[in-house]
């Protein structure tokens, strides 16, 4: 559900502020970058509060020398032990919008890649973003979460005047800001509009500073070396195919050769147009399906009886996957499955939260949990569908074109049925391109011989995401 229908209000195009999906994160983050390049009469100065927090932070870390006992060691943890800011409805949780939080544990990582910096000569940074290059475990959901902790007061601000333009409710809450002078989180009570779907508040936040990914991260870095730095990349990593490469090694690389780090971020800064997440264009398929499903839902309602039976439950669900399937096939659903410029489709997970806009509605209209990437100790399934304790059901979502089909029908749910206990799974199709039916061929065939082998109860649904359809008159 969108802030912007829950609250029954109408945003404009001229409006800056991003619409949250406020029962579902979306995989988006706060860039620190993008704030740095921006003239947001709301954030001025954000960034270099940012990067005073940091090169205090620094100065801590080197009166501390690393050592775990000191004073500066122990304030330096509790000073980068940021609460989680989930009132913004973004990051990498699947179901819900509570994420891992950044614990004792993460303020250690963050700890030793500053200690790690200062060893290699670094003693004050201008975009924090850079430690991340010299020390794995800062990605861009924790960068998010420092950003939105450090900007907290600005974010409320810049909510509470949204709020009051367009008459929406707050309520007191309670949070935490950091207090500069005493470097220590102090309580902050505040008002802020209410999620009822979380129960927590809400923080909105200006769409000019998300992105899928930081401007500076480790990736880009290493784009920007192969192509500026080509001949020394390959003397010093002696390979040819740059996808080879893993992340590591470009950290490790990164701190071996400082001087092309700063070179790197003096690029950024002067070359590189910084550009927030195209929410329109919506390549990755992370946001346009929350607006595009809602409505067909509305438009197609779902009453289903309640189940007597596992295999009951079994073909409930299957009724819901079907409406999936009509609304990709016959409502155009399958535009939301490619991108434009350049016509290609969209990932997996591209289909994985469209069909998730499709089926939250009618499971929570027929009183069926349905949860995404969940858990079972042998990985994360797809979907996790249950009535009660004895109705469960496992669902993946897999494209035809994936170069791991099969390996995902024969190997990985088998192994999530037994590791969940749970004896129904379905496969949910898609396909972009008919000469992908031919890697199906017999689908649903090896599915039934493979239920058998296992004892379990496995189907197959198939979905035609192509682009290209006859019209109905043609038909």
């Amino acid at each position: 559900m969108l802030f912007s229908r829950h609250f029954g209000i109408e945003k404009t195009e001229s409006e800056d502020w991003f619409d949250p999906i406020l029962d579902h994160d979306t995989k988006l983050f706060i860039d620190p970058f993008l704030i740095f390049a921006s003239s947001h009469p709301g954030f001025q100065g954000g960034h270099a509060k940012i990067i005073d927090f940091f090169n205090r932070a620094f100065e801590l870390a080197a009166e501390s020398r690393g050592l775990s006992y000191t004073t500066q060691y122990r304030k330096l943890l509790s000073m980068i032990l940021f609460p989680e800011v989930s009132e913004l409805c973004l990051g990498y949780v699947s179901s819900g919008t509570s994420g891992a939080g950044t614990g004792t544990g993460f303020s250690r990582v963050i700890a030793a890649g500053i200690l790690h910096s200062i060893s290699v000569g670094i003693t004050q940074v201008d975009h924090f973003e850079e430690i991340g290059l010299l020390h794995e475990g800062i990605g861009c959901d924790r960068i998010s979460d420092i950003s939105a902790n450090l900007l907290r007061e600005e974010l409320v601000q810049y909510t509470q005047q949204i709020c009051k333009q367009y008459g929406i409710p707050t309520r007191r809450v309670k949070s935490l800001r950091f207090n500069f002078d005493y470097l220590r989180w102090n309580p902050l009570v505040t008002e802020l509009p209410w999620n009822p779907y979380e129960q927590k508040p809400i923080l909105l936040v200006p769409h000019e500073f998300l992105r899928d990914l930081p401007t500076i991260n480790a990736d880009e870095f290493f784009e920007y070396l192969w192509y500026n730095k080509n001949q020394q990349m390959r003397n010093d990593f002696n390979f040819e195919v740059k996808s080879k490469v893993r992340k590591s090694e470009i950290i490790q690389f990164a701190r071996e050769h400082q001087f092309l780090v700063r070179e790197y971020i003096d690029h950024v800064e002067n070359r590189v147009v910084p550009k927030s997440y195209d929410l329109e264009q919506d390549k990755a398929g992370l946001y346009k399906w929350e607006n595009e499903t809602l409505p067909y839902t509305e438009k197609h309602p779902l009453v289903l009886d309640t189940p007597k039976s596992l295999a009951d439950f079994r073909s409930l669900v299957e009724q819901i996957v079907f409406q999936f399937r009509h609304f990709v096939e016959e409502e155009q659903g399958y535009k939301l499955l490619w991108n434009e410029k350049p016509i290609t489709p969209k990932s997996e997970e591209a289909a994985q939260l469209l069909f998730a806009g499709i089926v939250k509605h009618y499971c929570r209209a027929n009183n069926i949990d349905v949860s995404r990437e969940v858990e079972t100790g042998r990985g994360p399934v797809d979907f996790k569908f249950s009535m009660g304790y004895n109705f469960k059901t496992l669902l993946e979502v897999k494209l035809a074109k994936n170069g791991k089909f099969w390996h995902g029908i024969e190997t990985q749910v088998p192994k999530y049925l037994n590791a969940t206990e749970v004896s129904s799974g379905l496969y949910l199709i898609v396909y972009h391109k008919s000469q992908e039916l031919r890697k199906i061929q017999g689908l649903k065939t090896r599915i039934s011989s493979l239920g058998q082998k296992i004892g379990a109860d496995l189907r197959a649904v198939v979905v035609d995401a192509t682009r290209y359809k006859p019209s109905a008159s043609k038909l």
